[in-house]
Formats: structure tokens, C-alpha cells, sequence
């Protein structure tokens, strides 16, 4: 979480907001207090966080899902007692997660949206930093009460390697999207109905990921059709 003299920003996982956190510091500003380490996930409930303008981070819903899991996927490895607690594509499809309650070590199954939706009251929240436009939407929002004139145009935030190893089928889309209800109207308000257009899944879906050989196979039928039509 970051704390201004106007504002309070919370750290919703996975969400891009170790980059949001990075860009915060680049402003070099001595009025922000950051809470880091476990904390930063605080809720501003957590915080006491009253009378200031609620600002947080939004992430598609496809591409936070596939977050956490590979996220989750990665850490349990380290932490002992987690072997029996698979993340499987069917929880990934309801919306569920793995989550570790604040302050606690016990890791528990939930759905993603309610728990997230209550734990930083998500309906009382000012302002939206899109992350997949972090750089333009931090500058848009955050202009209104910092000196934002540091920051580094060139700034870059984790693209996240695993972009393209979770894919889901049209109707798998549609599931994730009616299991998490309340994230996806949320979604729809920020961004727009985006679920009508192809072109702002294609990431997510099976069917726009090439296969080389289907590709290759593809090409040679385009050549000799192409032969064929010379000859005639």
C-alpha cells in the first residue's frame, strides 16, 4: 500500500502492483508512506484508512487468473504442507483460488472475486490503474496529486512470461466470466464489454495460438493453389 496526503493506494495481487509500487518511488516524493513487506497487501480497512480518495489497480480477468495460478504454483513449492493443494484448471474455470488470509499461514480455497470484492471493498474505490495501460493510467490518475514529472517514460512493467501457457476454449472464457460475476461487471464498467471482441482475447484463446505445423501445413496448401491457377 502507498499512503499520500490525499489518496491511498492498495496493492490488490497480482494486479501489476509491484510495478505501481516501483513507480510510486520514482517520483521521489518525501509526503508518500509505503508499506511494504507482508503488509503490502493491506486492505484500507487494515490500515485505517479514512477520509482519503481510494485508488487500486484492475487486471482483465483471464490474465489475472492465469497469474495467480502460476504464481501460487510457484510458491507452494516452498512452502511446506502445500503438496496437497493442487491448483487445477477446473478451480481456474469457477473462479476459485488459493488465498493466504492476512497475518496467517494457512492457505485457503476461495472464490477469487468475493473474497477479494469484500477484503478491499472494491465498490468504494475512486480510481482505476489499468494494467495492461500502467504507465498512461498511473500518469492519468496519479497527476491529480503528485508531481508526477519524474517519471521515467521508458518504464516498463513485467510482461509476465507465462502469458501464452494457460489458454482457454469460448466457452471456457464464458464460464471464468459467469463464475466471477462481480469481477466481470466491474470489468465491463472500467474497461467496456470487452467480451464482445476477439481482438481484446485473442491472448487468452486457444484457437489464435499458431501451431507451426498447422501454420506450415497452411501455407504450402496457399502455394500450390497458387501453382495450380499459373498452370491453368
Amino acid at each position: 500500500m502507498v499512503v499520500g496526503e490525499k489518496f491511498a493506494w492498495a496493492h490488490i495481487p497480482k494486479t501489476g502492483g509491484d510495478s505501481t509500487h516501483l513507480l510510486f518511488r520514482d517520483l521521489e516524493d518525501d509526503s508518500l508512506r509505503f508499506i511494504d513487506g507482508p503488509e503490502k497487501h493491506n486492505s484500507f480497512a487494515k490500515e485505517g484508512i479514512t477520509g482519503l480518495d481510494r485508488i487500486s489497480n484492475i487486471r482483465r480477468l483471464p490474465s489475472l487468473l492465469k497469474s495467480w495460478a502460476v504464481h501460487y504454483s510457484q510458491h507452494s513449492k516452498w512452502n511446506p504442507g502445500n503438496d496437497d493443494r493442487i491448483f487445477t484448471r477446473n478451480q481456474l474455470l469457477r473462479g476459485m483460488v488459493w488465498w493466504l488470509e492476512p497475518y496467517t499461514s494457512d492457505w485457503k480455497l476461495v472464490k477469487f472475486d468475493e473474497v477479494v470484492f469484500d477484503y478491499y471493498e472494491l465498490d468504494k474505490i475512486d480510481h482505476w490503474i489499468r494494467t495492461e495501460y500502467l504507465l498512461d493510467d498511473f500518469r492519468t490518475v496519479m497527476s491529480e496529486y503528485l508531481d508526477i514529472s519524474k517519471l521515467d517514460s521508458d518504464f516498463l512493467s513485467n510482461p509476465g512470461s507465462y502469458k501464452r501457457k494457460i489458454q482457454f476454449s469460448r466457452r471456457e472464457l464464458r464460464e471464468i466470466y459467469t463464475s466471477c460475476s462481480r469481477w466481470a461487471e466491474l470489468e465491463a464498467a472500467v474497461y467496456g464489454n470487452l467480451q464482445r471482441s476477439d481482438e481484446h482475447y485473442k491472448e487468452y484463446l486457444e484457437e489464435y495460438v499458431v501451431n507451426p505445423i498447422n501454420s506450415t501445413r497452411a501455407k504450402l496448401g496457399k502455394l500450390k493453389r497458387s501453382l495450380r491457377k499459373k498452370e491453368l
